[in-house]
């Protein structure tokens, strides 16, 4: 998939969802960058919720739709899903910026 960096705004291949564990590099500007998790779960909420009610609406026994989508959601994810996710940057925090307190001891 081609998609735009959010650091250096140049395009760039982002891997499947399958093929990375947590996040990626740029090849341009080395920026570590994630697929939206928010998005992730959004999307595949709303895929699994429409197809499930759809094919109990057609009759289909509850737990036979919902493995149906659960299936179809599996095999046509990297095809339908993954190239409307956005990518961004990944940040990791530091631990000193989420002490709340201070170091020294006065009262």
């Amino acid at each position: 998939m081609a998609k735009q960096c959010p650091c250096c705004n140049k395009h760039l291949d982002v891997p499947a969802l399958k093929d990375i564990e947590k996040n990626f590099r740029c090849s341009h500007c080395d920026a570590s960058l994630t697929h939206s998790e928010i998005q992730i779960i959004s999307y595949g909420a709303i895929y699994l919720f429409v197809v499930t009610s759809l094919l109990i609406l057609l009759g289909v026994n509850a737990f036979f739709a919902t493995a149906i989508a659960f299936v179809t959601y599996h095999f046509l994810r990297p095809v339908i899903i993954e190239p409307k996710l956005d990518i961004k940057l990944s940040y990791v925090p530091k631990i000193k910026g989420l002490m709340p307190f201070k170091s020294n001891n006065s009262l």
